[in-house]
């Protein structure tokens, strides 16, 4: 019998909730809702996604325009105007970035355990409440898809039999029209004729008491299969009015406009381009570039020597740049009493005091050196010519890619005796003077000109030339190396514009 059901659960006759087996349509929606949990949970993480790499992008595009508009020429209220709307990316930035974690930590979580607790699997396939509602809805069926199954069975023998007796009847009659007419056989055919109007009538009546049964069983079929369809019914409601709720959520996490910080964010940047004045800027680029710039016009003045030889002094430690890169040995000379420069150390701001490798030469400087900041235009009538003293300024070998530049560094100077002498000079060599005009141990002249090389190296990095000898360029540039590296890790170099210069040669590397 269970086999019998079985087989009219699966002749579906019309596409009729009340037909057998349609309830499958009922049953396969709990699926689908946990099938929307997943789709709707995948929609809002996606949307996160999409707000973190637009909050990623505003971020980004507001930091590089910021840099851009400071290094610009643009000046003054304009200047802050524009800069406003990188301030703008950048506070949007960070709500797009709140909107991301309240859909994740909120909204999907929210549904994922929504999820947990209304589909519960089982440990062989399927949800719990997938079998309940099945279950449900066959225990209702059943007793009248048995009953249907019987009037089928009933309804196919008395059409059957009609199907016999209108036969018979027509071997009946056709058995009179013949000539040789068997009144045997005649007699035969109208017996059969009897018999197949009895089964008809039998089968008739049989077929009449199922279909009246099932009629009587159909109004407890529809109330039990109602009552197990509202259940689900209630269930999908409940899945319906929490997605509702949900999207609501979302929907208030995604309209920014509703959010007072957000509306902030655009009154402050329209008051600050309001803010903007024409006139305000004007005036102070005149102040501050224009004819309203203050000048310290050409007046007369008297020479004064003790500026003149603070001024030379000065020019000297200017000079410390080119030595440490044109000193190729340290030189041995013997000077006369005065001022020594032995070395300079360079301690910048941005880099640590290490211990200095020193290159020393003296310098002959028959005055006293002023103060350190002694500015030699002041006026300071103090002569000291009689006055002689060493001067010791120690030089730090930087490493490459940092240029030993003197400006915006803070020289150290060091007094010493006039009897002491560094280890690195020697009485027994020529005692001419460095800076002697003749050229004989002048440690200023060039080096001698090293082979010419031409080797194509690549940038490993970026560089940007800070003096008008140095090379510009990008990393993956290709240039040409004219000379080898010196002692203060530098190379000569051209372009492929053609341009030649210095750079470090710890940013390129050889093409193999």
């Amino acid at each position: 019998m269970s086999g019998s059901y079985d087989d009219s659960m699966i002749d579906v006759s019309s596409d009729s909730f009340w037909e057998v087996g349609n309830y499958k349509r009922t049953v396969k929606r709990v699926d689908d809702g946990n099938r929307l949990c997943n789709d709707l949970m995948s929609c809002i993480h996606e949307r996160a996604r999409i707000e973190k790499m637009y909050a990623q992008h505003l971020s980004e595009w507001g930091k590089r325009w910021r840099q851009l508009i400071e290094k610009g020429p643009q000046y003054g209220m304009l200047e802050r105007a524009w800069s406003a709307l990188c301030t703008e990316a950048e506070k949007v930035s960070e709500l797009h970035l709140e909107v991301k974690a309240a859909l994740m930590s909120e909204d999907y979580e929210k549904l994922k355990n929504w999820q947990r607790d209304a589909f519960h699997k089982q440990m062989i396939g399927g949800f719990k409440e997938t079998k309940e509602a099945d279950d449900g809805f066959r225990k209702a069926q059943k007793p009248w898809a048995k009953k249907l199954k019987e009037m089928e069975t009933m309804k196919k023998a008395y059409h059957s039999a009609c199907k016999e007796e209108k036969l018979a009847a027509s071997r009946e009659t056709n058995s009179k029209l013949e000539s040789n007419n068997n009144p045997e056989a005649q007699k035969k055919l109208q017996e059969k004729v009897e018999k197949c109007q009895q089964e008809g009538q039998k089968t008739k009546e049989r077929y009449e008491k199922s279909l009246e049964e099932l009629d009587k069983l159909t109004p407890q079929y529809m109330e039990n299969m109602e009552q197990v369809f509202e259940q689900w019914q209630h269930f999908e409601d409940k899945r319906i009015r929490f997605f509702k709720e949900l999207l609501l959520e979302v929907k208030q996490h995604l309209d920014l406009s509703a959010n007072h910080r957000f509306q902030n964010i655009y009154h402050t940047l329209e008051d600050t381009i309001s803010a903007t004045d024409a006139e305000e800027d004007l005036k102070w680029f005149r102040s501050n570039h224009g004819p309203g710039m203050p000048m310290n016009w050409p007046q007369f003045e008297n020479m004064n020597w003790s500026r003149v030889r603070s001024f030379k002094r000065r020019s000297i430690l200017d000079w410390s740049v080119d030595l440490n890169r044109t000193l190729s040995r340290r030189g041995t000379k013997k000077t006369p009493e005065g001022v020594t420069l032995t070395g300079i150390s360079q301690t910048g701001s941005d880099q640590p005091v290490q211990p200095p490798k020193t290159n020393s030469i003296s310098l002959s400087m028959p005055n006293k050196a002023p103060p350190t900041g002694f500015n030699p235009f002041d006026e300071d009538d103090d002569d000291q010519d009689d006055e002689e003293q060493e001067v010791q300024v120690e030089a730090v070998e930087e490493t490459p890619p940092a240029r030993n530049h003197i400006s915006g560094k803070k020289q150290e100077v060091k007094t010493v005796s006039s009897n002491e002498r560094t280890p690195d000079w020697s009485d027994e060599e020529s005692g001419a003077n460095p800076f002697s005009a003749n050229g004989d141990g002048n440690p200023f002249e060039d080096k001698p000109a090293s082979p010419v090389l031409s080797v194509l190296v690549r940038a490993l990095y970026d560089y940007e030339g800070q003096e008008q000898d140095e090379l510009t360029f990008k990393a993956g540039d290709e240039l040409t190396k004219l000379g080898e590296e010196d002692d203060q890790g530098w190379c000569k170099g051209r372009l492929q514009d053609g341009q030649v210069g210095l750079y470090p040669a710890n940013y390129a590397e050889d093409i193999v």
